[in-house]
């Protein structure tokens, strides 16, 4: 990563322009570089410490035995004005050199080892007397800006022995700025992330989770995107990249609105800002919108309206010119009614991309941050985004009367050979064509209404995209030739979330108001559902394995509608009937009617 003149050892290396009479080994030093504690890259499922060289661009000159001064090395073409200090422009454009492999420059690998009775690092090298200018590469985080540190002479007349040293030890804390070159010129620079949710809901009553809240279709989820800094960058970089993206879970939510950029200072910072008296404007960044990954849909462009994702890359001129600056990015979405159910995570995730190696422009560190969005649905696909782990659920069974002590509710489809699920069940009095409204408020008000459903062919009742809280159900319609039911049931949804934000359990009950209760008190269906994710770090990718607490025990809350006695139908076969009964007692009573004249007639005679 470094010019092809590196010198890669393990053990103490000294280079000496003072080959006949090797003189300059005589003063040798040690030169360290300490705090430099970022973890590395992952490579191959293990993490690489960076790797720090240095490189000798002021050496010594010796005459007769004797130190005689500094020179700085004859294949650098930037001058350094003053040897001893090297100021931030020469010491970035000598870096820039190296790095186009256009000086002949020879590098040292520097030794990593632990700072005894610490849990810090240094990277350690004997180097000659000189100045050496340190750089950094592998990081994974951090950027570390190119260093100088320097081993000075203490004496002009070099000691007589092989071994004999007369060098001043020099280091450099990678953390900070030091005016003294014996020690460093460098400044760190590390831009965090983190992605929120603003104003989240608060399950169960412990507190807001900014990484995942449950929500309602229709509601608008706002978010914040901060921890932010832009790096310092140096000369010693060609170009750099500040980027963030943002891509919310297709199908879960519409639109991005009030879109706004906060940096430093400034909020609502424009993609571009008018020159002074002329154009075009001068561009702070660039913002494109993207659907399903697509910057058009059906040849139109894209905007916030239909947007899904988007992506702000700040311009090479604004970053320099900003260094050290937070960043702050806000916004706001519709969640969808084609959102997934229950334990379908509806993820958002974000990430910043940014240049964090001088010594190749292309490296760069991203850093991603995620939030989940939950929202439920009753006799409903349980996760129809992980079909491995998916089916559906049974909490209300509308039927023609109750189970009896021996009879069962019944599997009647399979279930994902991936998880040993329970299958979709069905009662065998299951009832279908019965209408229902769910409701905020016991009243069961129309204003209150929140669904409307028809029990289906296996007699379930399902509603989708609700909140976790409290609901009503009652039933508004009864199939016909049957009595309606005229409960009301309460029904209360709960749920669990971790501090990642992953749901880690929810539970659907059904009470209702028996005679004589003030209050619905009696339980008559109960289900829950417990999870044990397992998050990639890495990708923030979620596997869900789903139980069901006390499996067997599962208990759906029976509506049950009564038959109706059943009345003839005009025309029928009914209707024949009673019409020969009525003529036959219509003859009987004129024959009665007859012979009773008859009889008056002959007593009367």
């Amino acid at each position: 990563m470094y010019a092809q003149n590196t010198v890669i050892t393990n053990d103490t290396w000294v280079y000496s322009d003072a080959a006949t009479t090797n003189l300059a080994q005589k003063t040798k030093g040690t030169i360290s570089v300490t705090h430099l504690n970022d973890p590395g890259r992952p490579s191959g499922g293990t993490t690489t410490p960076p790797t720090v060289t240095a490189y000798q661009i002021v050496k010594g000159t010796y005459e007769n035995g004797k130190f005689v001064g500094y020179v700085k090395d004859n294949s650098i073409t930037k001058e350094i004005a003053d040897l001893s200090a090297p100021t931030s422009e020469e010491v970035t454009a000598i870096a820039a050199e190296i790095r186009a492999d256009t000086t002949s420059l020879q590098g040292i690998r520097m030794n990593r080892s632990l700072i005894e009775g610490t849990s810090d690092y240094q990277y350690t090298a004997e180097v000659e007397a000189g100045l050496y200018l340190v750089l950094a590469s592998g990081a994974d985080t951090s950027v570390y800006n190119p260093a100088i540190v320097a081993v000075n002479i203490t004496s002009e007349v070099l000691p007589t022995g092989e071994n004999a040293t007369v060098g001043e030890n020099g280091s450099v804390n990678m953390t900070e700025y030091f005016n003294n070159p014996q020690n460093a010129y460098l400044k760190t620079s590390t831009s965090g992330f983190n992605k929120d949710i603003v104003g989240g809901s608060t399950p169960l009553g412990e507190g807001t989770n900014t990484e995942g809240d449950t929500v309602k279709f229709g509601d608008t989820v706002s978010f914040k995107l901060d921890s932010m800094t832009i790096p310092e960058y140096t000369n010693a970089y060609d170009s750099v990249v500040y980027k963030i993206e943002d891509n919310l879970a297709p199908g879960s939510f519409e639109s991005i609105v009030d879109l706004t950029v906060k940096v430093g200072e400034v909020n609502n910072v424009p993609a571009s800002v008018p020159a002074e008296g002329e154009n075009p404007a001068v561009t702070n960044y660039t913002l494109t919108y993207t659907k399903n990954g697509e910057t058009t849909v059906d040849e139109v462009a894209v905007t916030a309206a239909n947007a899904d994702a988007f992506k702000i890359e700040f311009t090479d001129a604004y970053i320099r010119a900003h260094a050290n600056q937070a960043v702050e990015i806000t916004y706001s979405s519709v969640f969808k009614d084609t959102a997934g159910l229950n334990y379908a995570e509806n993820k958002n995730t974000a990430k910043l991309t940014y240049s964090n190696d001088p010594t190749d422009s292309s490296s760069t560190k991203t850093l991603t941050d995620s939030t989940y969005h939950y929202t439920f649905g009753i006799d409903a696909d349980i996760d129809a985004q992980d079909a491995d782990h998916n089916f559906e659920t049974y909490e209300l069974n509308k039927v023609t009367e109750a189970l009896k002590p021996n009879e069962t509710i019944t599997n009647y489809t399979d279930v994902a050979a991936a998880q040993d699920a329970p299958a979709t069940k069905k009662s065998s009095k299951a009832l279908a064509g019965a209408t229902f409204g769910l409701y905020s408020n016991s009243d069961c008000a129309e204003a209150h209404r929140v669904g409307t459903a028809v029990s289906d062919s296996n007699g379930h009742i399902s509603f989708r995209g609700l909140d976790v809280g409290t609901y009503y159900l009652k039933e508004t319609s009864a199939p016909d030739h049957y009595s309606l039911n005229e409960y009301i049931f309460k029904i209360v949804i709960s749920a669990t979330l971790n501090a990642d934000g992953v749901m880690t359990s929810y539970s659907i009950n059904t009470y209702y108001k028996a005679e004589g209760d003030n209050d619905y008190t009696t339980q008559i269906g109960a289900a829950t559902y417990t999870n044990t994710p397992a998050i990639n770090e890495s990708t923030d990718a979620v596997t869900n394995t789903i139980v069901i607490a006390n499996q067997d025990g599962v208990d759906p809350a029976e509506v049950i509608n009564s038959a109706l006695a059943v009345l003839p139908s005009t025309g029928g076969v009914g209707t024949i009937v009673l019409t020969v009964f009525a003529a036959i007692g219509m003859a009987g009573f004129l024959v009665l009617f007859i012979i009773s004249r008859r009889r008056k007639r002959e007593d009367v005679k």
